[in-house]
């Protein structure tokens, strides 16, 4: 069954059973379901290791009663009957749930047009088609230099139907596509093996890249032949965008979202109108922006994406809400309810994302605003410092704390590369480096949740091991 009939069906039921529990429960419902059409192709040790074709078609219910308590339910067995017995599992959860403080389900609200979120040639592309752009990039990066070696990888071409049907009005659907090319590789001398060195490409269309990604990977690889040592220092640092992606980026959401505002966790908590970072830092959340990898007309819980200005120039002008969170502090809903949200919770890895789980409040695009300069430029005036390309670690979301191994990384000396970094390390808090910030690029890189360029940072302690 095509990915269209499926999703016809799917919306059928999904649209008895709401109207079922509303008549029969006296009950409010939601209903958030999708349809899922995914190639995948997994690269591991230098070869092809999976090449998949999967379907996938699912509904979550919530149901909530009048006194706030929320029961959840999913189910992916596309049959009436199951689909009716999941929702009648919401509500009997719901019974025996706790009570949500302020609970409501979104509204109905006009929908913005949002340009760039499906390509249809994604449904042309066959396994084989996925291989072939795996094996290119592998062999791009190859050719390089006979020392490297494409590592690992994936090569990922999702169609997806999804939906919201709720008691409250709204009854939307969208179509969507999503394309990853994902490449490591690293290199051998001398007995030395490299860091993995990685690029990526997110994107909303079929058009990946195989050769260009192979080429930066191999290119990557060479420069990281020859580390030296690195001796403590407390220094300039310039994060490239993965850099920025990971750790930073990871602290800030955390940060941002209204959910950690009201568990006390956040430290710009009552920090609303103030300086929190440096005036050269702006961040935007842009739902609407146009082919951007996580933007959509309306949110998981079907409210009405938009743009929204969380940090202006240093100032916090905002946090990042769902309807609950908004009712709560009393704010406008940002539209950030997320079914897919990242970060590092073992839990959703476990039990999965989508229509398997509750929405929470997570970015859609996180957009740092650019500056003038490409990084090129910002490592020519760097007199002494390090340009951080990657680092491994998990930060502290809450506290800011990060003590990170510093993967790819390279040490700056009167504006010129001296040479690549090895087994260095990079501490201090992420908070303090907002503050931090002397000089913003203009070389901003779409991730999955985040659009980030590089960022220049002072007084950043280098760690040499």
């Amino acid at each position: 069954m095509n990915l269209d009939k499926n999703w016809a069906i799917l919306k059928d039921f999904v649209g008895k059973a709401v109207h079922h529990i509303e008549a029969k429960r006296n009950a409010q419902v939601e209903a958030f379901y999708t349809s899922t059409t995914k190639t995948e192709v997994t690269i591991r040790n230098g070869d092809i290791l999976t090449q998949n074709l999967m379907d996938d078609s699912g509904v979550g219910f919530r149901v909530a009663t009048s006194k706030g308590k929320v029961g959840f339910a999913c189910t992916n067995a596309m049959e009436e009957k199951a689909v009716r017995v999941a929702a009648e599992k919401a509500y009997d959860a719901s019974k025996t749930s706790s009570e949500i403080e302020n609970f409501a389900f979104a509204g109905r609200r006009k929908l913005p047009s949002v340009a760039g979120l499906f390509d249809k040639r994604v449904n042309e592309v066959t396994v084989e088609d996925a291989v072939d752009i795996a094996r290119r990039a592998m062999i791009a990066a190859e050719d390089v230099d006979k020392r490297v070696i494409a590592k690992d990888g994936h090569v990922i071409f999702q169609s997806r139907w999804r939906g919201i049907h709720n008691t409250s009005g709204v009854d939307f659907e969208e179509r969507e596509s999503k394309c990853i090319l994902y490449l490591v590789g690293s290199g051998k001398q001398n007995c030395e093996v490299t860091p993995g060195c990685s690029d990526s490409v997110f994107s909303r269309s079929s058009k990946l890249t195989p050769e260009k990604v192979g080429r930066n990977v191999g290119k990557m690889v060479i420069e990281m032949l020859k580390p030296k040592p690195l001796k403590s220092f407390e220094g300039t640092a310039i994060f490239s965008p993965e850099a920025v992606s990971y750790q930073p980026v990871h602290v800030l959401i955390d940060a941002l979202k209204a959910s950690s505002v009201m568990a006390g966790r956040s430290p710009w908590t009552k920090e609303v109108g103030n300086l929190v970072a440096s005036s050269n830092l702006t961040i935007i959340d842009n739902s609407t922006l146009s082919g951007g990898f996580s933007s959509r007309s309306f949110d998981d819980e079907g409210s009405s994406s938009r743009a929204t200005v969380l940090v202006d120039r240093g100032r916090l002008r905002s946090f990042l809400h769902d309807t609950t969170s908004a009712n709560t502090l009393k704010a406008e809903n940002t539209a950030n309810a997320s079914r897919s949200a990242g970060g590092f919770d073992l839990v959703k890895m476990i039990i999965g994302s989508g229509y398997r789980a509750k929405p929470e409040i997570y970015p859609s695009n996180l957009l740092i605003e650019g500056g003038r300069k490409c990084k090129e430029e910002l490592t020519s005036e760097l007199q002494n410092g390090v340009l951080v390309e990657s680092m491994s670690g998990f930060p502290q979301a809450g506290s800011g704390l990060v003590s990170a191994q510093l993967s790819r990384a390279f040490y700056v000396k009167n504006g010129q590369i001296e040479h690549p970094i090895k087994n260095g390390m990079i501490s201090g808090n992420a908070f303090d480096w907002f503050r931090q910030i002397s000089q913003v690029g203009n070389d901003a890189k779409q991730f999955s949740s985040s659009v980030v360029p590089s960022l220049q940072v002072e007084q950043v302690k280098m760690v040499g091991l």
